[in-house]
């Protein structure tokens, strides 16, 4: 029985991994436009990691930190194997690249701001005043639109 349950897992994680190769290359392939209005949705819209303003913080210990590239990475695809490999791992590591382009154009766009909490030494993200209305509006992808020109 325990075979069993072992070669479930690794079919599970291969599936897994069938998914993200899937996701990675759906991203890679948008537009950045069309990337950052899908980030922005995925990292501040109402289910998304830094959807709660009022709990991040501005730059200090990195309780109240916002998302990162890899907390909205898994946003798009959730981590489901439990010891990753290494190709999980790069797998993981393109998808938050892409990701890290889409924040740089909403950043461009001042739709978020970027910011270092001292103790975890990375940089997370919180939307703005301006991203938060574009969400609201459902207009994310005609500011950055209008600010790409």
């Amino acid at each position: 029985m325990l075979g069993h349950k072992d070669g479930n897992k690794q079919e599970l994680a291969e599936q897994w991994r069938q998914t993200m190769r899937q996701e990675l290359d759906r991203l890679a392939a948008l537009s950045l436009t069309d990337l950052a209005a899908e980030v922005m949705v995925k990292g501040f819209g109402p289910a998304g990691p830094g959807a709660d303003d009022d709990a991040i913080s501005l730059g200090q210990a990195n309780i109240g930190a916002g998302p990162d590239a890899v907390d909205i990475s898994r946003e798009f695809v959730p981590d489901a194997v439990s010891f990753p490999t290494d190709e999980d791992l790069q797998l993981r590591a393109r998808i938050a690249k892409l990701v890290a382009e889409g924040l740089q154009e909403l950043e461009h766009a001042s739709l978020v701001r970027c910011q270092m909490h001292t103790s975890s030494g990375y940089f997370d993200w919180a939307a703005t005043r301006r991203g938060r209305a574009a969400l609201e509006r459902n207009e994310v992808k005609t500011v950055l639109e209008r600010t790409s020109t």
